[in-house]
């Protein structure tokens, strides 16, 4: 069996999970042929940063969907490679807040084009129609597992 196939060719979750783990290996892949040493989760905390420019790590370990221990382990190392910084918020003590360093801003774009060429090549292999099609499926997915009103109750 290789990587993309599935017990069950009709899986949507097993078939979901290999084409996500897929995206992430080639995501990273290009990063790293770019010059850009940074793992997902490290770029999805880099994200909540270049958009908000200030967090708590609650907030960031909200966003990523990963646990608060794991996001302070994360933190710790881009703070080590000086993208990051943590302060104690001035207004509540026990929230840590994390901003970008000028090092962190300066790695926005170079990063955001290689992620933009990354998802260009690979929608360059379908058509406008099936591309369409397929964001629309795996959005309706997302809507449907995260908040499953419209499940049955022995599918939940």
């Amino acid at each position: 069996m290789n990587r993309c196939e599935c017990p069950n060719e009709e899986s949507l979750g097993c078939l979901a999970n290999h084409a996500a783990f897929a995206a992430r290996t080639f995501l990273t892949r290009q990063l790293a042929l770019n010059g850009i040493d940074m793992t997902i989760e490290q770029f999805k905390v880099m994200v909540v940063l270049w958009q908000e420019k200030r967090a708590t790590q609650q907030s960031i370990a909200d966003f990523v969907g990963k646990d608060k221990t794991s996001v302070t382990r994360l933190i710790a190392g881009l703070e080590k490679r000086s993208l990051i910084e943590r302060a104690t918020d001035c207004q509540d003590k026990r929230c840590n807040l994390v901003t970008l360093t000028p090092q962190g801003v300066a790695l926005e774009k170079p990063t955001m084009e290689v992620v933009f060429q990354a998802n260009q090549s690979l929608r360059q292999n379908f058509d406008s129609e099936e591309l369409a099609t397929t964001l629309r499926v795996l959005k309706q997915m997302c809507l449907i597992l995260n908040y499953p009103t419209n499940l049955p109750k022995e599918s939940v």
